[in-house]
């Protein structure tokens, strides 16, 4: 469940960024070209994925212990 949340915080974290940018462009307080640098900003703060070490931490790993069958019945 946390997980799932922390994604949902996310995307909402990113739609409320990608409105208030196009809200301040519609009000004429930001350039074309600034909304659009911000737009792609956002992009990297938001979509960019977990580091690597925390993707190791959480992720289940398979593990063989390299047992075999002693004998066959």
């Amino acid at each position: 469940m946390g997980r799932a949340m922390a994604i949902l915080v996310r995307i909402l974290l990113w739609f409320f960024w990608l409105a208030s940018v196009g809200w301040l462009w519609h009000a004429g307080k930001l350039g074309t070209a600034t909304a659009i640098a911000l737009a792609a900003l956002s992009l990297v703060v938001f979509a960019w994925p977990v580091s690597i070490a925390r993707r190791r931490h959480d992720e289940l790993r398979y593990v063989d212990m390299g047992k075999e069958p002693t004998s066959y019945h």
